[in-house]
């Protein structure tokens, strides 16, 4: 019965490692073979970040609504990223804001004082809860800001490959150390990732999980393997960067995509949309 449990723990554990292993690099798989991976990464940047600007500038229900759904319509119908894949990944951000909303959604008062523009309350006890239509309306807003926000940043990076997001780094003058900052912190992040769960297969196979004691051994000789592994490669890095020479830049390509008029009439046509939109949306 014991083995036949330890079993089922392994293979459970062995189909986790997969789904990890194949939803590791997925969002850099689809930045490559997305229908939009051929447009000039300048008009997928400007089309992101105008949308982007509106919705932090303005902070209105109706444009960040419909920024959210240009984006996702541009996503799913036209770069054809699967809706299922684009969903959950837009759910973990929207787990979070949840999180953090509530905090500033719900205020706690003593249960004597008037309540002069609640919405909602409940009394605990010597206090009260309430939610106040201020702080309800400014929840709303940055809920609908928040999503439209990563709604435009995954369109970018699930439709720009890296090398186009580098060349734009270079064409944006950014400085040389942060663009081989990034190209570093972006390579090892798989690096360590896939170190982490090869690692964690290890240890479940040899029972390393089995019981609480087991747990946090196992826990502590992983975070060490993978400061190890962290600092080793760091140390490589380092001495292939004095090889090369420091003032010399370690990315130098060049892009073929070149600009389409269509594409600028629809950077306008938004530009114009989103500018009456902000004028005459109402708000909350």
């Amino acid at each position: 019965m014991g083995m036949c449990s330890g079993l089922e723990g392994r293979e459970k554990n062995t189909r986790i490692v997969e789904i990890l292993s194949s939803h590791m690099l997925q969002i850099d798989q689809y930045a490559y073979i997305n229908s939009y991976r051929n447009i000039h990464p300048i008009e997928k940047g400007l089309f992101a970040f105008l949308f982007l600007l509106f919705c932090l500038l303005t902070k209105n229900a109706a444009v960040a609504i419909f920024t959210f759904f240009v984006m996702s319509t541009a996503i799913v119908l036209g770069a054809k990223i699967p809706l299922a894949y684009y969903l959950k990944i837009l759910l973990l951000p929207i787990f979070f804001l949840l999180t953090s909303v509530l905090a500033i959604l719900i205020s706690i008062v003593p249960a004597n004082m008037e309540l002069l523009d609640s919405v909602l309350s409940m009394k605990m006890g010597p206090w009260q809860l309430y939610i106040s239509q201020t702080k309800y309306k400014m929840a709303i807003e940055l809920i609908f800001t928040v999503v439209a926000s990563v709604s435009c940043m995954y369109f970018f990076i699930l439709t720009t490959p890296i090398q186009q997001i580098v060349w734009l780094f270079q064409k944006l003058r950014l400085p040389a150390l942060f663009i081989e900052l990034f190209l570093f912190t972006y390579r090892y992040l798989f690096v360590l990732l896939e170190k982490t769960v090869e690692i964690r297969l290890a240890q479940t196979s040899r029972l390393g999980y089995q019981t609480s004691r087991n747990a946090i051994s196992s826990l502590g000789q992983l975070l060490v393997s993978l400061f190890i592994k962290s600092m080793r490669s760091a140390k490589e890095v380092h001495m292939a960067i004095e090889i090369r020479g420091d003032g010399k830049e370690i990315f130098d390509d060049e892009i073929t995509q070149t600009y389409k008029q269509l594409h600028w009439i629809v950077l306008v046509c938004a530009f114009l949309l989103l500018s009456i939109m902000s004028a005459f949306a109402p708000t909350l």
